[in-house]
């Protein structure tokens, strides 16, 4: 039986791990979220959910943080591969 795209991607939430403690009052809001899924994912597969820095866009009060999303399955194979994009307040210089 495939486990849903859905159930892949929600692998890769930011909230699930230390992100929003770093991040703490800065975030402001999730801007997008997007993804391929490259391989089925099976249920009873082990998934490797991985998110990485890809870029950030200062503006002038706010910027933008862009995480590559990726999950790996137990075989290595790459299921799913995609991007988020989430507005950060500046923080005042200490």
């Amino acid at each position: 039986m495939l486990a849903h795209g859905m159930q892949v991607m929600i692998q890769t939430a930011a909230g699930a791990g230390v992100f929003p403690r770093l991040a703490a009052d800065s975030l402001v809001a999730m801007l997008e979220c997007s993804a391929k899924l490259l391989e089925p994912a099976y249920v009873g597969d082990t998934l490797y959910p991985q998110l990485e820095v890809a870029e950030l866009v200062p503006q002038r009060t706010t910027g933008v943080l862009v995480m590559r999303a990726t999950v790996h399955n137990q075989k290595n194979a790459l299921v799913l591969e995609g991007s988020q994009r989430y507005l950060l307040r500046k923080r005042a210089a200490p």
